[in-house]
Protein backbone atom coordinates (compact mmCIF):
# COMPACT_ATOMS: atom_id res chain seq x y z
CA UNK A 1 0.00 0.00 0.00
CA UNK A 2 1.64 3.25 -1.14
CA UNK A 3 1.35 5.99 1.88
CA UNK A 4 1.43 9.66 0.54
CA UNK A 5 3.70 11.60 2.64
CA UNK A 6 3.89 15.01 1.18
CA UNK A 7 1.28 16.39 -1.49
CA UNK A 8 3.76 18.79 -3.29
CA UNK A 9 1.20 20.32 -6.05
CA UNK A 10 -0.49 21.96 -3.21
CA UNK A 11 2.30 23.68 -1.93
CA UNK A 12 4.71 26.19 -3.54
CA UNK A 13 7.81 24.44 -3.24
CA UNK A 14 11.11 24.63 -4.90
CA UNK A 15 12.50 21.85 -6.71
CA UNK A 16 15.27 21.65 -4.36
CA UNK A 17 12.94 22.24 -1.33
CA UNK A 18 11.79 18.50 -2.69
CA UNK A 19 14.31 16.94 -2.88
CA UNK A 20 15.35 17.57 0.60
CA UNK A 21 11.85 16.93 1.73
CA UNK A 22 12.62 13.44 -0.39
CA UNK A 23 15.76 12.74 1.26
CA UNK A 24 14.89 13.97 4.98
CA UNK A 25 11.79 10.86 4.71
CA UNK A 26 13.95 8.37 3.54
CA UNK A 27 16.11 8.93 6.36
CA UNK A 28 13.37 8.59 8.57
CA UNK A 29 12.26 5.61 6.83
CA UNK A 30 14.58 3.40 5.63
CA UNK A 31 12.47 1.08 5.81
CA UNK A 32 10.27 2.37 2.96
CA UNK A 33 11.33 3.14 -1.23
CA UNK A 34 10.74 6.85 -1.11
CA UNK A 35 9.93 8.43 -4.71
CA UNK A 36 8.30 11.35 -6.20
CA UNK A 37 5.03 10.19 -8.11
CA UNK A 38 4.62 12.60 -10.71
CA UNK A 39 1.08 11.66 -11.73
CA UNK A 40 -0.16 12.19 -8.34
CA UNK A 41 2.10 15.24 -7.75
CA UNK A 42 3.45 13.86 -4.33
CA UNK A 43 6.39 12.66 -2.45
CA UNK A 44 5.35 9.02 -2.22
CA UNK A 45 6.33 5.65 -0.43
CA UNK A 46 6.26 2.07 0.24
CA UNK A 47 7.24 -0.81 2.24
CA UNK A 48 10.17 -2.27 0.87
CA UNK A 49 9.22 -5.74 0.67
CA UNK A 50 6.22 -4.38 -2.22
CA UNK A 51 8.91 -2.74 -3.87
CA UNK A 52 11.06 -5.88 -4.38
CA UNK A 53 7.87 -7.86 -5.21
CA UNK A 54 7.19 -5.39 -8.23
CA UNK A 55 10.61 -5.47 -9.50
CA UNK A 56 10.04 -9.39 -10.00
Amino acid sequence: MDRVFVDVGSQDLTLTEVLRLVERIQDENPDMEVFLDGDKRAIMGRPRAVQIALER
